[in-house]
């Protein structure tokens, strides 16, 4: 699967997945988004240092996002505009330069037990079926946010998937809602 936006400058594409995120609760049943309400709690927690549900499911659904995202190779304005969307998203919980230290932490990680392992081992954090689909669609809009999937990014949304319980049908499914989702934002 691949799919092309890039005719959609940066600042739209950056608006319109910020505005999908937002309007999770309106997300068609086909995809299913965490809301920014439980994406700043985890935040507000992850910075408390308070370990919880809700910082473990931030942390780990931030891991699972640059994990897809960076399949295909992660620029340094990426990194800077995801961090940036996810500092937006959160109210501002968590700053943009606290986000891109934490992905130059990941890609260390990375680097050292591969991103297989890695993808499979944040999954294991989603036990219940609602944290799972909402995981797999965050993960499949973030990978949208530079305005294409392709391979290696498709790829590991389907590896994810696997680890997440669902069939490849499924993980497609996902993503055509993640697109259909951020199409709308963007012609609105």
């Amino acid at each position: 699967m691949e799919v092309d936006l890039t005719r959609f400058d940066a600042n739209k594409l950056s608006s319109g997945v910020e505005a999908a995120i937002r309007g999770a609760t309106d997300a068609p049943a086909a995809l299913r988004l965490p809301s920014s309400a439980r994406l700043a709690q985890g935040a507000k927690a992850t910075l408390d240092g308070t370990y919880e549900e809700t910082s473990a499911y931030f942390q780990s659904i931030l891991e699972i996002a640059w994990l897809v995202a960076s399949a295909d190779g992660f620029a340094d304005q990426e990194r800077r505009a995801l961090a940036l969307l996810l500092e937006n998203v959160t109210g501002r919980a968590v700053s943009h330069d606290v986000l891109e230290l934490h992905f130059q932490d990941l890609a260390l990680g990375c680097e050292m037990l591969g991103r297989r392992e890695r993808l499979r081992r944040a999954a294991e954090d989603f036990a219940d079926g609602a944290s799972r689909t909402e995981a797999l669609g965050f993960a499949a809009i973030v990978a949208l946010a530079d305005g294409k999937l392709a391979g290696p990014e498709y790829d590991a949304l389907v590896e994810l998937g696997g680890f997440l319980g669902f069939s490849p049908d499924e993980v497609s499914s996902v993503v055509d809602g993640a697109v259909d989702r951020l199409r709308a934002e963007l012609e609105s």
